[in-house]
């Protein structure tokens, strides 16, 4: 028995990327006596760190390591099913 992962499958994708809002906060913001400051500052700010760690996870090689971990399980399951032979395909 064979069984073949091909195109069809899930493609591997980072599907969430967010601060730890309990273990986050601000360290200092002074918006300054004569100024409205930036309301949205905060958001920006924890936008773009999310951001960074989206960047810095796609840099490091996530994406590989996932199709990685997602091979070698799937092959222990269909392994396990009973399938002698197990292909993946790009």
């Amino acid at each position: 028995m064979e069984v073949c992962c091909t195109s069809g499958c899930p493609r591997r994708r980072i599907f969430i990327a967010t601060l730890d809002n309990e273990k986050s906060y601000v360290y200092d913001r002074d918006t300054g006596a004569l100024t409205k400051g930036s309301v949205d500052l905060e958001t920006l700010a924890r936008q773009a760190a999310e951001d960074e760690i989206r960047k810095a996870a796609l840099e490091d090689g996530i994406l590989t390591q996932a199709q990685t971990n997602a091979e070698a399980y799937l092959l222990k399951f269909f392994t396990a099913l009973g399938y002698r032979t197990v292909l993946f395909e790009e």
